[in-house]
């Protein structure tokens, strides 16, 4: 049986009869979220919200431990642009080769099995099924050591994005029934922290590790044979991370919060199917595009420092332990200024009592990442690119941590895992599909490979400029959509308390 919230005062409609409910015109429907025995009458939708939060201590246990994930994730998601050159030996690759690998390769079930993920942490326990995809891929990293061909080389990096497909759905989902929406912007500015932390990670620690052991020659593990350095430096960044797995089941599974009774379509269990979450969602397009576009932008721009390796190194010269460590440097400074900045605007408008808070710092850490992102390949010196590297950083970062606290004040609780799912498929489109692969494509149509240089540039100003006029004219859509939700909440709170 399906049932459907009355909108604007019109009747509940019921694929079968069932007991009465209130739906009178100008108030509050209920919703039935289960099917009603005999003698018991239907509970509204937000009926369990009424339980205590988790307790402060273990709910930023969890940050922890989730922003832990974000870090182990990025850090295998980046190590592969560490080691372009050694790929590009060893397998005889083309640039396009390459940018197929840095992005559509990873993306590609990143994309696909984004959705039934979203699907199944509305559903399952949320933490077990992050454990699993942290199995998954931390599984395929270091499987890559015992590839010879650029196929299965491609085939484990799809295998990385399954497994990380897991991550925000779950972990987003997690925090926002941890904290209640006066503090849960800042726990996710915390966990959205992890993107820096793993990308500086990896390449401040990843490129001395891939100096040194590229100074070691090939070495010869047992059955494994002998490996090449780019494959010795897969399985060691691989094999620790399924510890982390583990951790993850020491988490709590909190109550699923901030359901709505009005405006969003439920089965007998008070459950959103795929096509009711994407009905949601494109009802409210505007304010959901806002949040989709910026990101996207975001995302993309982001993905041009995978070509950072190759780019130093082709026109300043530059080793992978020089680049590594630099850009490492420039992740850690750079992204928790960005944070900061972000968190304290987010405050800083909240206290002036602005819905659209969230909004405007991801449109503010926009247009303070695109002129990082459009200027720094072409600057005259390694030094001064790296400057404009932090600028861009730290926009970047101030727009990456307000994404998915926009999304958590927009999307009811009910399908919140869903829209996450559906955010970052839409994101990673732009960001893992698109984003590294024009850039190579470019460079081989230029004929020349020190105009990489130019090709970054190109399509950090090709996707920055129109994405941050739009966001900025869509803020009074995103406004109005908080406050009406927030109203609906209010509402679903107020039945369960006298139902």
């Amino acid at each position: 049986m399906a049932v459907t919230a009355p909108q604007n005062g019109s009747q509940c409609r019921l694929s079968r009869p069932v007991a009465p409910t209130s739906c009178a015109d100008g108030a509050p429907g209920l919703l039935v979220t289960a099917r009603a025995g005999a003698g018991e009458a239907p509970r509204p939708s937000g009926a369990a919200d009424a339980g205590a939060w988790t307790p402060a201590r273990l709910a930023w246990y969890g940050v922890v431990v989730l922003t832990l994930a974000q870090v182990v994730s990025y850090i295998d998601r980046f190590l592969p642009s560490l080691l372009v050159g050694p790929l590009k030996s060893d397998l005889r690759l083309s640039d396009l080769q390459v940018g197929l690998l840095l992005g559509p390769a990873f993306g590609v079930l990143y994309v696909l099995m984004g959705l039934p993920i979203g699907w199944l942490a509305d559903r399952v326990n949320r933490r077990a099924l992050l454990a699993a995809g942290v199995a998954v891929w931390c599984t395929m990293t270091a499987a890559a050591s015992v590839v010879r061909s650029f196929v299965p080389l491609f085939t484990t990096r799809v295998g990385v994005g399954l497994g990380e497909a897991t991550v925000a759905p779950c972990a987003v989902s997690l925090i926002s029934d941890y904290f209640p929406r006066s503090t849960r912007s800042r726990a996710l500015s915390v966990f959205m922290s992890g993107t820096f932390l793993g990308a500086g990670s990896a390449f401040l620690f990843g490129g001395p590790l891939v100096h040194r052991i590229t100074s070691l020659g090939p070495l010869t593990l047992g059955p494994l044979g002998e490996l090449r350095s780019w494959q010795l430096s897969f399985l060691l960044v691989g094999t620790p991370g399924l510890l982390l797995a583990a951790l993850l089941l020491t988490l709590r599974e909190p109550e699923r919060r901030e359901r709505i009774a009005q405006g969003i379509a439920l089965d007998t269990k008070g459950q959103v199917s795929l096509s009711g979450a994407i009905r949601f969602i494109a009802q409210h397009w505007r304010a959901f595009g806002l949040l989709f576009v910026g990101s996207g932008c975001t995302v993309t721009l982001g993905s041009l420092v995978l070509w950072n390796t190759a780019l130093f190194d082709r026109t300043w010269g530059w080793s992978v332990r020089d680049v590594g460590v630099a850009t490492g440097l420039a992740f850690f400074s750079g992204g928790p200024v960005g944070t900061a900045l972000g968190m304290w605007l987010t405050n800083r408008w909240i206290a002036r009592g602005r819905k659209d808070a969230t909004a405007r710092a991801l449109l503010t850490g926009l247009a303070l990442a695109i002129p990082g992102f459009a200027v720094y390949p072409l600057m005259p010196s390694a030094r001064l690119a790296m400057a404009a590297v932090f600028l861009a950083f730290t926009g970047q970062a101030a727009a990456a941590a307000a994404g998915p606290a926009c999304l958590a004040l927009i999307a009811p609780g009910q399908m919140r895992s869903q829209a996450m799912a559906i955010y970052y498929l839409v994101i990673s489109i732009a960001g893992q599909l698109l984003g590294p692969l024009p850039v190579g494509w470019m460079t081989d149509l230029f004929a020349d490979p020190t105009k990489l240089r130019y090709a970054m540039t190109i399509e950090a100003l090709a996707v920055g400029v129109p994405g941050v006029l739009l966001v900025r004219a869509a803020l009074g859509s995103y406004r109005r959509h908080v406050e009406q939700l927030e109203t609906l909440i209010d509402g679903s709170a107020g039945e369960a308390v006298h139902a």
